[in-house]
């Protein structure tokens, strides 16, 4: 018997594919948690790693008009997030700069059980994205991201929706 369509999950780019990236960049976080306009500049950087000098290979090939990766990624982040917090993989922390989220203590082991090769690649980059640029301020990210918008083109051309000043 079918499942619903209002069931169904799709797999790539989609919560499950998003909110596993969200979980693997919480984990090398950890106890750290992070706003929803951090965690979606760092979804497109663990992705497009290779668009920062000296970042590893991107997970996903450059595709030309990927800028609006980033229009939609809020939303699905964030159903990504939730579908996880379901399951206790993810926390969300009220804190006075406003919600963020975090890994759990189940995290890691839950990680540690997937053996492709994506994921694999994924936890590399996850690992050097948070070495780099986890410690940094909202207001340090939002600085970096508007440096390098010309260097990255467009696909940073809607940051104004990801950091507005209610955010900083």
């Amino acid at each position: 018997m079918p499942i619903p369509n209002d069931r169904c999950i799709a797999p790539f780019n989609g919560p499950l594919e998003i909110g596993l990236r969200m979980i693997a960049i919480l984990n090398d976080a950890y106890p750290d948690a992070y706003s929803l306009q951090r965690l979606t500049v760092f979804d497109y950087l663990v992705v497009h790693s290779d668009d920062i000098d000296g970042g590893p290979k991107g997970l996903h090939p450059k595709i030309p008009h990927r800028s609006g990766e980033l229009l939609v990624r809020r939303d699905v982040i964030q159903k990504g997030l939730y579908l996880y917090m379901s399951r206790n993989l993810v926390e969300r922390k009220f804190q006075d700069t406003g919600i963020h989220y975090a890994a759990t203590e189940c995290t890691a082991a839950f990680l540690d059980t997937l053996e492709a090769e994506y994921i694999h690649a994924l936890r590399e980059r996850a690992a050097w994205l948070v070495s780099h640029f986890g410690s940094m301020s909202d207001t340090d990210m939002k600085a970096f991201v508007d440096s390098h918008i010309d260097k990255w083109g467009a696909e940073f051309e809607m940051e104004s929706v990801l950091w507005s000043e209610d955010s900083i």
